[in-house]
């Protein structure tokens, strides 16, 4: 090879995608492109006509122009145009014009279409369909992740063997067992099936605190309808279920049969930084100390899931079940400092720790919702004294207090069911800026502890009434377009500064909260009770508020949105700074910049046609 052709070669091998090609395909590129001189003001490609070469830039600048002659992309240095007309041999629908005089190599669309053919990256790269690029970028992205929660399953996660008893066996007996055997738990046959567990803590609560007879059958302080895994799950699945259910040990079946038993120590030993560990360690801690103290692990463990490669819809469940059992141990800690409450009540959770996408510690969003037999006058101070306890308290653990004050502390967000029922009333009825601002926080709610009931009743009240009111809904669907996507002229991004002055993207404000909203707006249309973003978007399809197509790019646009920006969050933590969500440009690569411009363009797109419906 000469030595013009290695230089072409060299560059080659670092444009994107052609830095996934071997030596051999790079040599056949180099070997049959044409190099071409364009100069300036010339207009290289026309509507209506079907090109014959993809073009990479080497040098210069070209504009992209659509069908209505306006500015749709500007393409520079080591950027490509005219490969959708090869790849689909189809007419070209778009003007392409030089702006300077302009260096290309000129691909053959024989040779293009053999090297798309042959490469699956470069296919993915060069689709027409964005949604199809999104996903294969987040497929690499998740490719990246190595653990061994995500390549083993749970029998090879040094599950123990089963250690069962049947359910007429006594209670002294199985607690023989299970000391003879050093084991934490021991899984209850009736004829060989399984029908229950009995574990180290239900000695405590269930025959030590209530001084039962120990000659009562082990079936009388067995727990129920149990959570079982296959023998083919994950490891980091089993994570994410011991996880979503607050359980320590977890059944193994293989063909329908109990093959083994997994508990939380397996997978400790297989990952230093457990959400499980330390949820369950949340739960057992006594004082506001031991809960800092194991809030403040938190970082590491948003760390590690990241690292797994596991995906952002499982890294926000397991961090938002850590803010969650802290806010139910507080309240614990609350019950026992001032004694039972004299009325039943619900306490709930908004915004992220609500819809279970929290990625960090954030300021906090909760409220109380009182059974309408509330007196001021009797019950007042208890309520008040036990939301500043739990409101305290978790500005202790990192979650800071509301700048809006949005908190059971404030007396106004500590309500009887009547008063709740009343505020969305009003805020549907007459949605004014700030019963829209109201709506937007109060619309995603969880109750966490006490009677759910308080909650559910409200909810399925305003669902049905937001879903036939066509003028808050119109008035919702403009809130939620107040934050677009970072993009700007030609495509560039828009940059924000963050606290140390330096120009970053916003990935919260200006990337997963606008299709946040979108996903909210299409829940109350269809009056769904989903909470979280992808599940509302995937129910809002069931319903038929959304398409399919509509669906599944605003799927794939929020995870890769969200696996930037938990990555980024994930390189800060391993940095020793604290997580945050302004992401600048230069720290993700060239292929990553163009997936997310992309994923800014879906969403960008899917607002259009909101405001579009709903105006």
């Amino acid at each position: 090879m000469e030595i013009e052709q290695l230089e072409i070669k060299d560059f080659l091998r670092v444009q994107q995608p052609l830095d996934s090609l071997n030596d051999k395909y790079l040599d056949y590129l180099t070997n049959n492109l044409e190099i071409e001189y364009i100069r300036k003001n010339r207009t290289i490609l026309k509507p209506d006509s079907i090109s014959s070469y993809a073009y990479l830039i080497r040098s210069g600048a070209v504009d992209i122009f659509d069908t209505n002659d306006e500015l749709y992309a500007r393409r520079h240095d080591g950027e490509w145009f005219g490969y959708n007309s090869v790849l689909n041999e189809t007419t070209q629908d778009l003007t392409v014009k030089s702006i300077e005089d302009t260096l290309v190599y000129a691909i053959p669309a024989k040779v293009f279409r053999n090297l798309a053919d042959n490469n699956l990256q470069i296919s993915y790269f060069f689709h027409k369909k964005k949604s199809k690029r999104i996903r294969s970028a987040i497929d690499n992205l998740r490719a990246a992740g190595k653990n061994v929660l995500l390549t083993q399953n749970i029998l090879e996660l040094n599950s123990s063997a089963p250690l069962t008893i049947d359910k007429n066996a006594s209670i002294q007996k199985a607690a023989q067992k299970m000391h003879d055997t050093d084991s934490t738990a021991i899984l209850v046959t009736d004829k060989d099936e399984l029908c229950g567990i009995v574990t180290d803590r239900n000695f405590c609560t269930r025959v030590a605190a209530n001084a039962l007879n120990v000659n009562k059958p082990i079936a009388d302080i067995m727990t129920e309808n149990l959570i079982t895994a296959k023998h083919t799950t994950m490891g980091s699945e089993a994570l994410l279920l011991m996880t979503h259910n607050n359980i320590n040990h977890l059944p193994v079946m293989k063909n329908d049969k109990l093959a083994g038993i997994l508990n939380a120590a397996d997978l400790i030993r297989s990952q230093s930084n457990n959400a499980v560990f330390l949820v369950n360690e949340i739960f057992n801690a006594k004082t506001l100390n031991q809960l800092k103290t194991l809030s403040s692990q938190l970082p590491q463990i948003l760390q590690s899931l990241v690292d797994s490669g596991l995906r952002p819809y499982d890294v926000t469940h397991a961090i938002s079940s850590i803010g969650r059992a802290i806010n139910k141990q507080l309240l614990v800690m609350a019950e026992a400092e001032y004694g039972p409450p004299p009325i039943a009540y619900s306490w709930v959770v908004a915004g992220s720790l609500a819809r279970n996408e929290q990625t960090a510690h954030s300021d906090q969003d909760n409220l109380m919702i009182l059974d309408d037999g509330y007196d001021a006058a009797k019950h007042g101070e208890y309520f008040a004294k036990l939301a500043n306890f739990v409101c305290d308290g978790l500005n202790e653990c990192g979650y800071i207090y509301c700048p809006g004050e949005v908190m059971a502390s404030n007396q106004k967000w500590r309500q009887p069911q009547a008063v709740w029922h009343k505020y969305f009333s009003d805020w549907i009825m007459r949605p004014e800026p700030k019963a829209l601002m109201y709506a937007s926080i109060f619309f995603d709610l969880r109750s966490i502890h006490g009677q759910s009931k308080l909650l559910n009743q409200i909810q399925k009240k305003f669902l049905k009434k937001s879903k036939n009111n066509t003028i808050f809904l119109s008035y919702m669907a403009a809130n939620a377009l107040q934050y677009q996507p970072p993009l700007g002229l030609f495509r560039g991004f828009v940059l924000e500064k963050t606290g140390t002055e330096k120009k970053a993207l916003n990935m919260k404000k200006r990337g997963v909260v606008p299709i946040i909203d979108l996903a909210r707006v299409y829940a109350l249309t269809a009056g769904i009770f989903e909470i979280n973003t992808e599940d509302r978007l995937r129910q809002a399809r069931n319903t038929k508020v959304l398409s399919k197509a509509g669906m599944n790019d605003l799927l794939d646009a929020f995870e890769f949105i969200s696996t930037l920006r938990l990555e980024h969050q994930a390189k800060r933590v391993h940095l020793g700074q604290t997580p945050d969500n302004f992401v600048p440009p230069g720290s993700i690569s060239s292929l990553e910049r163009k997936h997310l411009k992309d994923a800014f363009e879906v969403v960008r797109t899917m607002q259009a046609a909101m405001e579009s419906t709903y105006t």
